[in-house]
């Protein structure tokens, strides 16, 4: 009976053994189709890795290249720059010297003028002579003509003829023009030279430099921008940085214009500078300008300040016979004094 009793209890036990096996077998299925899926998965995201770092050096390589592309074009832009400012200088140069050109072309004209004028004179020379003949008084050459008809010709004219005496008087009147030239000039001068050492803030006649920027409608501005304290540098400041740019041979801000055939000299308004400097204000502006004109009109190559003698009364250059008037009254007064001082002395 023991042993049928215990028969059962081992087919069961042997059941549940079989069942726990079947279980474990099953968990252990499970598990290992769950290793295969992250097994898998494991081996894609090591093909997306290095995936990733290929693509992450060819950028890489894209960069650099991008990076060389970009140097080379930093390099090639630098070039050109200074190209273009070569070109630039070198226009600036043939404008220059297109404008020396001109103002030769000007000079030669004038003298051409001059030329014309010294003929019209030797014209009226020889229509004087002409007439002075013509009226019955002899010249030395019809002089000689008579005695050689009278003697029959035999005798040599040693006196020059008309044409030579007419020419000699002409050379004579412009040698004589030229030296009066000279002399006037040398004069100004040394009236000039008298002027610069006299005390005459308040004279109607006194030197001006011509293309010297004048400085008061800077300091009016500076005032009204400015606190007082460092308002007359601001305008002194500004004043001589306008100064730099008329002296500067580079900045020329005209262009030509053709007027009744002939060509005429304007200030370009295209000009950037010009249009930096009329944003200044307009007293600024033709202050800056009419220095600019000065300076074409007196140094236009050298483009420096001139001294000349000026009538600040009526706007204009003073004449020789002003400045020596207002010296002559200027030494009268001086004796006047003098004698008033020491009456003794009279």
């Amino acid at each position: 009976m023991a042993s049928g009793h215990a028969l059962p209890e081992l087919d069961q036990g042997l059941a549940r053994l079989v069942s726990s096996l079947d279980c474990d077998m099953a968990i252990q299925t499970g598990v290992m189709k769950q290793y295969g899926k992250i097994n898998d998965t494991v081996k894609d995201l090591l093909a997306q890795k290095v995936k990733i770092s290929q693509e992450k050096q060819e950028v890489e390589r894209l960069q650099q290249e991008i990076s060389n592309k970009n140097k080379e074009l930093t390099l090639e832009i630098e070039k050109l720059r200074h190209v273009n400012q070569e070109l630039i200088y070198e226009n600036n140069r043939l404008s220059v010297k297109d404008e020396m050109l001109s103002h030769e072309n000007k000079e030669l004209t004038l003298e051409l003028e001059k030329l014309k004028e010294t003929l019209g004179e030797r014209e009226s020379v020889k229509g004087k002579v002409h007439f002075i003949c013509s009226n019955g008084v002899q010249t030395r050459s019809m002089r000689n003509r008579n005695v050689q008809e009278r003697y029959g010709g035999s005798m040599v004219a040693s006196e020059p003829k008309e044409e030579n005496f007419t020419e000699v008087i002409s050379n004579r009147i412009i040698a004589e023009d030229y030296e009066r030239k000279r002399e006037l000039t040398e004069i100004r001068k040394k009236l000039i030279e008298v002027f610069a050492n006299m005390d005459h803030c308040r004279q109607t006649i006194r030197i001006k430099m011509m293309g010297q920027i004048d400085i008061k409608p800077f300091l009016d501005v500076a005032h009204r921008e400015h606190p007082t304290h460092i308002s007359k540098f601001e305008a002194a400041k500004n004043c001589s940085s306008w100064q730099l740019k008329i002296q500067n041979p580079l900045w020329h801000p005209y262009k030509n214009i053709s007027e009744d055939g002939s060509l005429e000299e304007v200030l370009n308004d295209n000009d950037e500078t010009l249009k930096q400097l009329k944003e200044s204000g307009e007293t600024i502006y033709d202050a800056v300008i009419e220095a600019l004109k000065e300076m074409n009109e007196y140094n236009m190559s050298g483009r420096s300040v001139v001294p000349e003698l000026w009538n600040y009364r009526e706007g204009r250059k003073a004449t020789v016979v002003e400045c020596i008037n207002l010296l002559a009254k200027k030494v009268k007064e001086h004796n006047c004094k003098k004698r008033k001082a020491n009456p003794s002395a009279i």
